[in-house]
């Protein structure tokens, strides 16, 4: 079955600017999709990460680098079509380029298979179905709100049926960050799962002070507490920090992940499909982790697209600690088929749907950049 065209969308909406992490004030949310178009009609879609600048760069290496190369091709040549784009990269220096797309490319393959073998991916993968635990991500800074009302909000996503929430920390005083996650516990109760997460925002004796601040509430992990280039400093927090640190979403390679493993530096392995490699990379990375006896946590802060695609990888691996439930970015959500994202006891059941279980013919029927 031959691969006829593959087709960018980008979809977007305004935020309000009273949210920040650590590093940036949300006044956008952007996302990048690509579809994949099988000569019998069959349509599979994957997306790439595209926040922080324009998705412009993104959209003109797909279409004269990459689609060029694909179309004509046989759909189910996954492997191949990633050694010959990371052949080229080498050269081209194109490296997170052609990581981003070949990453949506590759979770568009994988939905191809499924609707093609009228199966759910999770099956395709040699999964068991099993539920996976979400947990609640968000945790912004919001202006003008104190410790007691940010407790209050974050603490009632485990009444909502979560297990688990995620905060951002790091960009604040050690001690105001300490009273957020202080605050959090009171309200969560003392069985949910409290992770934070810094977005590379500390250096080594800020990220170890705030680790040593928090620990005392239970906190299950600290997320990329230093800029990913500091392997040693990230082994160090981890170290003398009292919390296992957890990383590094915006990574790719294998040869990245084995770093940081065989450094200690991490103990939960974090990726994201949407730039770490797709499934089939997602794959690799969480067997390289379980030779490391690591578990594996899967990132999401994009469309139901990668969302989708994080349930099914999750039933599909031993290792898989938890999955990302952003409850503030969430283009797309509302394409979701009804029950697709339901909470049962603090889990979420993989589709039964063919491919990713998803519909979105409209938006690729829709121009090249929607608002949404």
């Amino acid at each position: 079955m031959k691969l006829v065209d593959i087709v960018p969308r980008v979809v977007w909406k305004e935020m309000s600017g009273t949210l920040r992490n650590p590093r940036l004030r949300w006044t956008r949310k952007q996302v990048m999709l690509v579809f994949v178009v099988a000569e019998d009609g069959i349509v599979g879609v994957g997306e790439t990460w595209s926040d922080g600048g324009s998705a412009e760069p993104l959209v003109s290496f797909l279409e004269h680098d990459l689609k060029p190369r694909l179309v004509g091709r046989d759909v189910d040549l996954v492997e191949r079509f990633w050694a010959e784009a990371l052949d080229i990269a080498l050269v081209s220096t194109r490296r997170s380029l052609t990581w981003q797309l070949m990453s949506a490319i590759d979770v568009a393959l994988w939905d191809i298979r499924g609707k093609r073998a009228r199966m759910p991916v999770w099956r395709l993968l040699g999964g068991d179905g099993r539920p996976v635990r979400p947990y609640a991500s968000g945790g912004l800074y919001r202006d003008g709100q104190d410790e007691e009302a940010f407790g209050i909000e974050y603490g009632g996503f485990v009444k909502q049926g979560f297990r688990a929430v995620k905060i951002k920390v790091g960009g604040a005083p050690v001690a105001v960050d300490a009273a957020r996650v202080a605050a959090l516990r009171r309200h969560a109760g003392p069985a949910a799962l409290l992770m934070v997460d810094a977005v590379s925002a500390c250096d080594v004796p800020h990220a170890i002070a705030l680790a040593r601040a928090v620990a005392p509430h239970g906190v299950t992990w600290f997320e990329q507490p230093l800029v990913l280039e500091d392997v040693a400093g990230m082994a160090r927090v981890q170290a003398e920090g009292g919390i296992p640190v957890c990383g590094n979403e915006n990574e790719f390679t294998l040869a990245a992940y084995r770093r940081l493993v065989e450094a200690n530096a991490v103990h939960f392995v974090q990726f994201d499909v949407a730039i770490s490699g797709g499934l089939s990379f997602g794959r690799k990375i969480a067997a390289l982790a379980e030779a490391f006896h690591r578990p594996v946590t899967l990132h999401h802060s994009n469309s139901i697209v990668c969302m989708a695609a994080n349930l099914h990888l999750a039933a599909a691996l031993p290792n898989c600690h938890s999955i990302e439930y952003h409850v503030i970015h969430q283009p797309l959500f509302d394409h979701a088929p009804a029950g697709f994202l339901e909470l049962r006891d603090g889990r979420i059941a993989p589709p039964e749907a063919p491919g990713l279980g998803i519909d979105l013919s409209g938006v690729l029927a829709g121009p090249p950049v929607q608002q949404i």
